[in-house]
């Protein structure tokens, strides 16, 4: 197809008795348009716009503990094309009220300032231009504390509840750092003797985990740094078994306990870091002969543990009967 042709059928489509009418319905929908803007334009509106907020001016030795909000929304009210010109302004800047720590600064060690809502729709006024009224702002008061470099080094203390699963066990918890740095009013510092966590539950652990908790806020007091992690290792329980010889107590001198099997084992439940630690030296099966004279077993001696090592449980004795007899030791002097 030829370059005229072409052009030939696009100057058909945009100008023929179809597209003139479609042409003319634009045309009046474009005044309509012009019309309704100018009727707006003219009507008063209100509008929501959000206004950042900082403070400036801070000296380097203070430190603001409860800290300003970051905005402020600002209820306005104006004719919709200062509304208009003013939101299409903010694309290129922001609005921002800023605050002058010194004009507010009574010379305390520490101190609250409060800012009244007439100083602040004072100082978001001068955001807006002369015609927009200002109708609330949110929130309608502010305030901060802060104090001269007064802190005090605390220890951390836990508020949490971490338990394991029935096959596991905790190892050790430690908590990184293990103390922070309290910036408070001095009436605040003196009763600190520690600093806790936000209460936290880890339930059903069964490995190693590292867990980052806040620490507990409270109005006036700001940490440094602000949270800690909480290391908690776990460990895993195991089964030992070990040979335990059986041994008489309170004999006589020419009394002698021998029993079969003269050892039987012992098993139990164990920290798995403590496996190599528990031996066989540990336990104690014993009877003593006072024991025996009562027994009524039929030869037949029933044993129990006079003594294990602490951390171990679900102990049991294989077998937990032996045969066993009492014998007569002989003196070699007296046959001679």
């Amino acid at each position: 197809m030829s370059k005229t042709n072409i052009i030939k059928q696009i100057k058909d489509k945009l100008f023929g008795e179809r597209s003139h009418e479609l042409l003319v319905f634009c045309f009046f929908l474009f005044v309509s348009f012009c019309f309704w803007l100018l009727q707006v334009s003219g009507e008063i509106q209100k509008h929501e716009v959000s206004v950042s907020l900082r403070l400036d001016s801070i000296p380097s030795d203070v430190v603001i503990i409860d800290s300003l909000p970051s905005t402020l929304t600002v209820t306005i009210q104006d004719r919709g094309l200062a509304l208009a010109r003013q939101g299409f302004l903010s694309l290129f800047q922001s609005k921002c009220v800023s605050i002058d720590f010194s004009k507010y600064d009574r010379g305390h060690n520490d101190a609250e300032v409060r800012i009244s809502a007439l100083d602040i729709q004072r100082m978001v006024s001068r955001e807006f231009s002369a015609s927009t009224e200002i109708l609330s702002v949110r929130p309608d008061t502010l305030h901060y504390t802060y104090n001269h470099g007064l802190s005090r080094t605390l220890p951390v203390r836990l508020a949490g509840t971490i338990k394991t699963s029935q096959q596991n066990y905790i190892q050790n918890i430690s908590i990184e750092p293990d103390s922070v740095k309290v910036f408070a009013p001095v009436a605040v510092l003196d009763t600190m003797h520690a600093v806790y966590t936000q209460a936290f539950t880890l339930d059903g652990l069964q490995e190693s985990v590292n867990y980052d908790v806040e620490l507990c806020k409270h109005k006036f007091i700001k940490y440094d740094p602000q949270q800690v992690r909480v290391n908690v290792g776990i460990g895993y329980y195991t089964e030992k078994t070990v040979r335990v010889p059986i041994i008489g107590l309170n004999f006589p001198a020419d009394k002698r306990l021998r029993t079969f099997p003269a050892e039987v084992s012992v098993t139990f439940r164990i920290e798995s870091g403590r496996y190599h630690k528990i031996t066989s030296e540990d336990f104690m099966l014993a009877t003593t002969y006072e024991e025996l004279l009562q027994n009524t077993g039929d030869g037949k001696l029933l044993l129990h543990l006079k003594a294990s090592p602490d951390g171990v449980s679900d102990i049991k004795i294989s077998p937990q009967e032996v045969d066993y007899l009492i014998e007569q030791v002989v003196n070699e002097d007296n046959e001679l």
